[in-house]
């Protein structure tokens, strides 16, 4: 545990050196390399999220999911106590809040929330990420319980789970532990990168 806490320290000062035009411009590649491919498509269902810190941001991927028509939703904490969220609907009109991190998050009484299994995309932030595909994240858990049910294999309804970061956050080798889920790809500011499936996960 305190090697994962040490690491998360160290990645965040990482990332918190880069620059601001860095990090815009790095942000702008990830719409670029995202809209490269299919998966930003009319009405296709896909979590984004709104960056904390100095996580890398999604504001230039939104404004291009949205041109495209797809449907694009949020994660909206429900209890923080057992780290607990779920994903509500995100239009340019949601009647948004502020949670207790001043995070905005569309009010889940004036919108659709939707389940996990029937998002096509989800996009995480992270704090680093390996090789094999492995993602480690802030510590709070939100996501590791949110998308824990995804390792029972079912293929055919599970989304897409595309970290997002910049390559200073990858590194070599991450030891998972037994409730974390595998992502499909990491896209940062050099490229778009696919990961094979995890035995896991098969």
């Amino acid at each position: 545990m305190l090697e994962r806490q040490q690491l998360r320290r160290q990645m965040r000062q990482l990332r918190r050196a880069l620059s601001p035009a860095t990090r815009d411009e790095a942000h702008r590649q990830f719409a670029r390399l995202l809209s490269g491919t299919h998966r930003l498509r009319p009405q296709q269902r896909i979590a984004v999220y709104f960056a904390y810190g100095h996580e890398a941001d999604l504001r230039y991927v939104i404004d291009v999911a949205r041109r495209r028509g797809c449907l694009l939703y949020l994660p909206v904490i429900t209890d923080f106590r057992h780290s607990r969220m779920r994903f509500v609907r995100y239009r340019t009109d949601s009647v948004m809040r502020v949670n207790r991190y001043g995070i905005a998050e569309p009010d889940p009484r004036h919108a659709e929330v939707i389940s996990v299994r029937r998002l096509d995309l989800i996009l995480l932030p992270l704090v680093a990420f390996d090789e094999r595909g492995w993602r480690l994240g802030s510590g709070a858990g939100f996501y590791d319980r949110s998308l824990h049910h995804l390792r029972e294999g079912r293929r055919w309804r599970r989304p897409t789970l595309i970290g997002v970061g910049y390559e200073c956050q990858r590194v070599a080798r991450l030891q998972p532990d037994r409730w974390d889920v595998p992502l499909d790809g990491i896209v940062t500011e050099r490229g778009l990168r696919w990961f094979e499936r995890h035995p896991a996960t098969l």
